[in-house]
């Protein structure tokens, strides 16, 4: 157990540098936390920045991932994609809850989606096009988090083992614990739809 605190604990370090923060303050001279809804993340800072900053924001949260993979399976390979597990979920738990920022972070979405690619690539790629055709049916960045979690779960229960299965149970609670106003929201019509989904949509003849 020790083994895999230490990679929770790398995780968490890594995730708490905010890569939405550190470009929205390089490109604007504002904290991520002042832009928009004032979620420090790669939608709300592509939203008010562009789709330039969007892609950096992107990069920094995958390579603070993969940084705090990497440095884990380097330090306990025997762990295997045990020791990759922990760390995302570190890399999400620091990137939800910085302790610099009063424990108030992003969502997790991109670190979540590059831990469950990392530790099992063909679960990990389809859970990432499930989530992008329910991002094209429902509108909702939101439900599309939930949803591919969902499937993700399932799919370790009954593919993955039993610790995988548990560490996806816990992303499934990040993702609705981060997610929950704005699928509230969806419901009393207070959260808009993503940008990009409605141009989809609108090509495939959906409104």
């Amino acid at each position: 157990m020790f083994e895999r605190l230490i990679c929770l604990l790398i995780g968490y370090l890594c995730g708490c540098v905010l890569c939405s923060d550190i470009v929205a303050r390089a490109l604007s001279g504002q904290s991520a936390f002042q832009l928009g809804d004032g979620n420090p993340g790669m939608a709300n800072v592509g939203k008010v920045l562009g789709t330039k900053a969007a892609l950096l924001c992107l990069a920094g949260d995958i390579l603070k991932t993969v940084l705090a993979v990497v440095v884990s399976t380097m330090l306990f390979p025997q762990l295997g994609i045990i020791a990759i597990g922990w760390a995302g979920l570190g890399a999400t738990l620091g990137h939800d809850f910085p302790f610099w920022h009063r424990f108030k972070g992003g969502k997790g979405v991109t670190t979540i989606a590059s831990t469950i690619i990392l530790m099992n690539p063909f679960w990990g790629i389809l859970t990432g096009v499930i989530g992008a055709i329910a991002i094209v049916v429902t509108g909702y960045l939101s439900t599309a988090a939930v949803v591919a979690n969902i499937f993700y779960v399932v799919a370790m229960f009954f593919v993955g083992g039993l610790e995988p299965a548990l560490i996806s149970v816990v992303f499934l609670i990040l993702t609705l614990y981060g997610h929950w106003s704005k699928l509230m929201g969806i419901r009393t019509g207070t959260t808009h739809k993503a940008g990009l989904a409605m141009k989809v949509r609108k090509r495939l003849g959906r409104k």
